[in-house]
């Protein structure tokens, strides 16, 4: 028989970027689709990047106390079974999982059987979302030493494991040396201290000591640059401006929805939009966009939609998304609108891609986004173990998931846009076109909307 021992979960949903941050530390927790395993390696041409260095597991037996095990076993078991997306567990037989592991963890007081066996227990669920930690799993000591700065930069990890010229950089942080030194988001860091195999590790440092860099900006030639490690608050703001190629085109680019500093920050730039020559269209920047909270996702869509747009459910029951509109929707409620996704859009901003396209407010512009549209919630216990659990989804008003299929864009555009200047982006040129089409539809009503029906192929300019 099972332990019959219950507990009260008490969970916190929160968020870690799928690209890596050299920054300081470890990222706040925030509400979102996370996996907080260590990132994955990342390879430049022949060079491969170390694993993350995790606390030594010692060979040493630590032995559990048994009442202890029958409360983390519950913890674990009561968790999916309460919590878990699929009441029917993905067509297992979870009460006959139970009562196999509940005997071999009252059977062995070694803690690292124990957490073997409660990871072995989620992974029979074989959802990559839903996992067990324990304690060492979570202990990246470089990023908790104190001691250990970077330069300030979100980058992209999307081409590990291929002969990539570099590691590109999606984000600059404020305070960090990168943005001190020039370096923009666009750049690719092809050396570091005169090695062209540019590595993390490498870049990494005991906080204070410097580092050369040897980086390139798209159509220009490599620079070395010496930059101080330092330790800052890796918080990713919302760009917003007017795109310099036409500033008759607003662009708001949000790598993060997560976090009230967010959502004011996205009002505030809206609202700096409207001021001087009016607005001819305005781009949302969703590209790599894989961290957020459902709370700033309608806070962003009260500018652009209202009513009923979808449903979250969830094993606690399905919960109405419902808009009430923003003081400025009626500013923007003429101004057409398009949303930049690729392959790494995921979780809250597949969302509000889709609710926008589904709502037929906004036209979609890029690749096929991820699919990974469950939220995720985290019971951390109290010795250091972490238990994530897959516990809700999201549908379009008509039923419709995005998970395993994601969003199709309205005009398709496969192009690597991390290697192009921004005038050249073939995402945003074709984002501009498409608006540039809308308004003349709006001003022709007779004229064929864009994008109208089927996806449209494109081709990048040059």
């Amino acid at each position: 028989m099972r332990p019959d021992t219950t507990r009260s979960l008490t969970s916190a949903l929160l968020a870690l970027p799928a690209a890596l941050i050299l920054a300081t530390g470890p990222v706040a927790a925030q509400e979102a689709s996370p996996d907080p395993s260590p990132a994955p390696s990342t390879t430049v041409g022949e060079c491969v990047e170390p694993e993350a260095t995790l606390a030594p597991v010692t060979e040493e037996a630590l032995s559990m106390p048994e009442d202890f095990r029958i409360y983390l076993f519950d913890g674990v078991w009561e968790g999916i079974r309460d919590f878990y997306v699929d009441p029917e567990a993905n067509g297992l037989d979870w009460e006959a999982i139970g009562d196999e592991y509940a005997q071999l963890v009252i059977a062995t007081d070694n803690a690292h059987e124990v957490y073997e066996l409660l990871r072995e227990m989620v992974e029979t669920l074989d959802d990559p979302y839903t996992n067990f930690y324990a304690p060492e799993d979570l202990s990246d000591q470089a990023a908790f030493d104190p001691s250990y700065g970077g330069i300030g930069a979100l980058l992209d990890t999307s081409t590990a494991g291929e002969d990539s010229p570099g590691l590109r950089i999606l984000y600059v942080f404020e305070g960090g040396s990168a943005k001190d030194s020039g370096i923009a988001a666009r750049d690719s860091i092809i050396g570091v201290e005169g090695d062209s195999c540019a590595r993390i590790v490498d870049i990494r440092g005991p906080e204070g000591t410097d580092v050369t860099l040897t980086v390139v900006a798209p159509g220009e030639a490599p620079r070395d640059v010496t930059l101080e490690r330092r330790r800052i608050n890796p918080v990713i703001a919302p760009e917003v401006r007017r795109l310099e190629s036409d500033p008759s085109i607003g662009y708001l680019q949000v790598l993060a929805l997560s976090g009230q500093e967010v959502v004011d920050d996205i009002e505030q730039g809206l609202t700096e939009l409207l001021r001087g020559d009016p607005l001819e269209g305005l781009v949302l920047d969703l590209r790599a966009s894989d961290q957020g909270a459902p709370g700033v996702v309608l806070e962003t869509l009260a500018t652009f939609v209202e009513g009923e747009v979808g449903e979250y459910h969830s094993r606690v029951g399905n919960e109405p998304i419902e808009i009430e509109p923003s003081d400025l929707a009626q500013d923007y409620a003429d101004v057409p609108f398009a949303v930049l996704v690729d392959e790494q859009t995921e979780a809250d901003a597949e969302q509000l891609a889709a609710i926008l396209q589904d709502q037929g407010r906004a036209t979609i512009v890029g690749t096929e986004t991820s699919g990974q549209t469950h939220g995720a919630t985290t019971v951390d216990f109290p010795e250091g173990s972490l238990l994530q659990i897959v516990s809700y989804g999201f549908q379009l008003p008509d039923g419709q998931t995005l998970e395993g299929v994601g969003v199709t864009p309205d005009v398709v555009v496969e192009e690597d846009w991390l290697g192009y200047s921004e005038a050249e982006d073939p995402f945003l040129l074709a984002a501009v076109e498409a608006l540039l089409a809308d308004a003349e539809a709006e001003a022709s009503p007779s004229a064929e909307p864009a994008g109208a029906d089927e996806p449209v192929e494109t081709q990048p300019a040059g």
